[in-house]
């Protein structure tokens, strides 16, 4: 559970935490529906690649946001 505080930068924080890990839920989902193809053509292969480091993007922007306000990722 994420604790509420009254700071403006802290909420601001917690707001951005929240749109980061729906970022990071919505690519995952994106990653499965291509992963469930049986081949990949050569396009699919690069947007897979591209997903996959967005997702690793979005991953480590949530762990510093978390590490910042003391939170578990």
């Amino acid at each position: 559970m994420i604790p509420q505080t009254d700071a403006p930068d802290t909420q601001d924080s917690l707001s951005h935490l929240q749109a980061l890990k729906e970022e990071h839920r919505q690519l995952d989902v994106q990653i499965t529906a291509l992963d469930a193809k049986p081949w990949l053509s050569p396009d699919d292969q690069i947007e897979m690649a591209r997903l996959k480091k967005l997702k690793l993007r979005k991953k480590d922007e949530i762990f510093t946001i978390c590490t910042s306000l003391g939170l578990e990722p």
